[in-house]
């Protein structure tokens, strides 16, 4: 059990690289956008007149005389759009900066000169976007019908990215690789990704107990954690990662 929990308490060391500046300077910037847009998102983030028209339209007799009477236009506004836009945006820079801090983790305990960082993640970086692409309707959908199957679905494809990056697999091989690389494994992933994310949660429950939640101090604290957490996330992969290479070297 200790051995199962020295994993994602190692995770939190994010500044543990020999390039320690380059892991700050990273952190700083993903802090710096998720402030930006917590603080001061693009768009209406306002969805409350929608979900009463949603509700309206559940109760009303006749739903479809309901909707053209009164368009779906009339309460999601195009800023509302705006908004949903940025926010995809947004999470997809937080995934791509947890790869970046995954490859920069391999690279350091592979003793890869820094400077070949940046060119191993934005050469094969193409292959995670098009898998995300493709992948992302299904997987809501997969998501919506069996909700729990991310319990199974995200420790089989930790070892994907790794692939990608160190292997140079395509994405839709790699998949088939992870699978295989993370036998025996799935389970003590998933412990740690839940002990990351109850801290998280933990976190976030203190900073809504002792932090007005809508001053910019409570903005700058969360956007910090999720920067942070971003990090975490990428170095927990890497820390597995690596783990499982020593051992298929075995």
């Amino acid at each position: 059990m200790l051995m199962l929990l020295s994993h994602p308490l190692q995770s939190f060391k994010i500044d543990s690289l020999t390039r320690r500046w380059a892991a700050v300077l990273l952190l700083l910037l993903v802090w710096g956008v998720s402030f930006w847009f917590l603080f001061s998102p693009p768009g209406d983030p306002d969805f409350s007149q929608f979900l009463y028209w949603y509700e309206d339209v559940q109760e009303a007799s006749d739903p479809y005389s309901f909707m053209m009477e009164h368009p779906m236009s009339s309460v999601f506004t195009l800023q509302n759009v705006i908004y949903m836009g940025a926010f995809f945006l947004y999470m997809f820079f937080l995934f791509l900066s947890g790869l970046f801090y995954f490859v920069m983790y391999v690279c350091d305990k592979r003793e890869v000169a820094f400077k070949r960082v940046p060119y191993v993640f934005f050469s094969r970086v193409g292959w995670i976007f098009l898998l995300t692409v493709v992948m992302f309707f299904p997987v809501i959908l997969l998501f919506s019908i069996f909700p729990y199957i991310f319990l199974f679905l995200i420790p089989a494809l930790y070892a994907l990215p790794g692939l990608v990056f160190f292997e140079k697999k395509n994405s839709f091989s790699a998949i088939g690789g992870s699978l295989i690389a993370t036998h025996g494994m799935k389970l003590a992933i998933l412990v740690e990704l839940f002990i990351i994310m109850l801290v998280f949660f933990l976190i976030n429950v203190i900073m809504t107990l002792v932090l007005n939640t809508d001053s910019i101090g409570y903005y700058m604290v969360y956007g910090f954690v999720t920067a942070y957490f971003t990090l975490v996330f990428g170095r927990n992969m890497g820390i597995r990662y690596h783990m499982i290479t020593m051992l298929s070297k075995e």
